[in-house]
């Protein structure tokens, strides 16, 4: 009988182990955010458009869905490129719509090893902070106000349901 008895405690904790084991598998693959972004954007979404601070908005949104494979500095590691002098991507024809293309539908492309998931799920204002403190924070130069991101821009962008292959396919550099 002890025997017995050991051997169900001996199963029954080998199975709590692979049930929570798969458990987060699950939640590191599906990238659940324990976050609430509603709640988040409460206190920015009240005032008007360009008169939150954006930048903190950008920074919070940046370290929560960014900073993981980008890094805290942008720098990128690995298969994860750095994101040094991004702001070049302005000056090209297309270059604003593939700035925000890139986040909304992600990107596949040979250049890197990992894909870049899609950010669709970020509401547009916080979308747009995350864009624009990416180019002040990581561009090579001063980026004027009239050329940063507003969440009209980013809304302008969705629902055009581009792959990550396409989305490669139009980069401008």
């Amino acid at each position: 009988m002890r025997h017995l008895l050991g051997n169900i405690a001996v199963y029954t904790i080998a199975l709590f182990l692979l049930g929570a084991a798969a458990l987060f598998g699950w939640l590191r693959s599906a990238q659940v955010v324990l976050t609430d972004e509603g709640t988040l954007l409460e206190r920015f979404e009240s005032a008007p458009a360009r008169q939150f601070d954006w930048k903190q908005l950008g920074r919070e949104g940046y370290m929560r869905n960014c900073a993981n494979c980008h890094g805290e500095k942008g720098r990128g590691w690995d298969q994860y490129p750095g994101l040094a002098g991004i702001d070049r991507m302005l000056a090209f024809p297309g270059g604003r719509e593939y700035l925000v293309d890139l986040h909304l539908y992600g990107l596949t492309s040979d250049r890197w090893g990992a894909p870049m998931p899609p950010m669709g799920h970020i509401r547009d204002a916080e979308l747009a902070a995350i864009i624009d403190y990416i180019l002040t924070r990581f561009g090579a130069g001063q980026i004027p106000d009239q050329k940063l991101f507003t969440p009209e821009d980013i809304e302008d962008r969705r629902g055009k349901n581009l792959s990550p292959s396409e989305v490669n396919a139009r980069r401008p550099l």
